[in-house]
């Protein structure tokens, strides 16, 4: 599936987590494998609680770090599809 700004996406539920300074390490039980995340990507990872679309996703990432719209809307979609890939992020109604 291809990931665009109007796609809506969440978080997959079941994941383990733990905190590590401003990043976070989750535990993919289902891959028996684990995945940190940096500042950014836990910035991320806290917006996915709740289903939102990319769009939205972008414009509030755009609030606290210093890119252009479209930088972080390329650098979102591309982080988006490796989290999908890696099954701890689900596309809405796929």
């Amino acid at each position: 599936m291809t990931i665009d700004l109007s796609t809506v996406v969440v978080r997959r539920e079941g994941l383990l987590s733990a905190p590590v300074d401003d990043e976070i390490v989750l535990l993919n039980p289902e891959r028996d494998n684990y995945i940190g995340l940096d500042a950014i990507g836990r910035a991320v990872w806290d917006l996915l609680a709740e289903p939102s679309p990319v769009e939205a996703l972008c414009r509030r990432l755009s609030e606290d770090f210093d890119a252009t719209p479209e930088q972080i809307a390329t650098d979102v979609i591309a982080f988006l599809d490796e989290l999908v890939d890696e099954g701890i992020v689900h596309v809405v109604g796929a």
